[in-house]
């Protein structure tokens, strides 16, 4: 129980804040900190970062899953990422400055993050003892490889840009990172609710290669949103919302601590009607 709190903490007042000083010291071409890991003045030095948030969150989250249990993990995982994504750019000042250049660019930016957070998520799986090499690789097949896979993941990625629509109203880090989280919590949901007979470990992993997806299509968005107009002049306006100003990092975040909030919501709520269903069993008096 101790080690259940004691760690996630080490997360949040220690590894997470460490994390952050290099993201926090890229600069945009004006010397502002309007910058991201790849577009930056530095990428090399982003990409370091990168793989710093990587080694820390696998490393980190592996243990902690290991001595605790694996939602512990992620959420240790998640911490630690989420002070990356709050030094990372306001997604407005991203825009006004480079405009339609940006989007290419934090689409890179999304791949790589999805290829770093694919590791995260086979070490906390498979470095903190919750399955096998080859329970973690049969899993993942029947996730993204099975005949109603793409079904599935599209009805993610549909949820999660529902999400971010709905919280992604200013270019402001605290939003976009709100967003991420949001929009990854409703994407667990709907793959869940649109596929309700998968084991919730695969569940799990289908959501979370709907948030991948997102993290490189999300930057495109901005290209194709129609009467958007200049994309520059839409973040000076504060019109330009949704998705394509939440950053991949932010999605990051939203795997390791979304994925899991929408898992929790319906299995809550699938627990709860069972019961109800039980014989004998009452419903509970208002109130109580």
């Amino acid at each position: 129980m101790v080690l259940r709190w004691t760690l996630p903490t080490l997360a949040l007042v220690l590894f997470g804040p460490l994390l952050a000083i290099p993201v926090a010291g890229l600069h945009d071409p004006t010397g502002g900190q309007a910058a991201t890991l790849v577009l930056s003045d530095a990428p090399v030095m982003g990409i370091v970062s990168l793989v710093l948030i990587a080694l820390v969150a696998s490393a980190g989250g592996a243990f902690t899953a290991r001595v605790t249990a694996p939602g512990t993990g992620r959420t240790f995982a998640g911490l630690c990422i989420a002070w990356a994504a709050i030094r990372s750019a306001d997604s407005w000042r991203l825009f006004q400055i480079h405009g339609a250049g940006a989007s290419i660019p934090l689409a890179i930016e999304g791949v790589l993050v999805a290829a770093a957070t694919a590791a995260i998520v086979a070490a906390l799986v498979v470095g903190g003892r919750f399955r096998t090499r080859e329970g973690f690789i049969t899993d993942v097949r029947a996730a993204v490889l099975s005949g109603n896979a793409a079904i599935g993941i599209v009805v993610g990625i549909a949820a999660g840009i529902a999400g971010a629509v709905l919280v992604a109203l200013d270019g402001d880090r605290g939003q976009c990172l709100a967003a991420g989280f949001f929009g990854s919590t409703l994407a667990a949901v709907a793959v869940q609710l649109a596929t309700p007979t998968l084991p919730p470990e695969q569940a799990r992993l289908r959501a979370t290669a709907s948030v991948l997806v997102l993290m490189i299509l999300a930057p495109l968005i901005p290209l194709v949103m129609p009467g958007g107009g200049e994309i520059s002049d839409a973040a000076r306006a504060g019109t330009l919302l949704g998705p394509g100003i939440v950053l991949p990092l932010d999605w990051m975040v939203g795997v390791f601590l979304g994925v899991p909030t929408g898992m929790a919501w319906v299995g809550s709520v699938s627990e709860r009607a069972q019961h109800a269903q039980q014989p004998g069993s009452r419903p509970t008096p208002a109130g109580r």
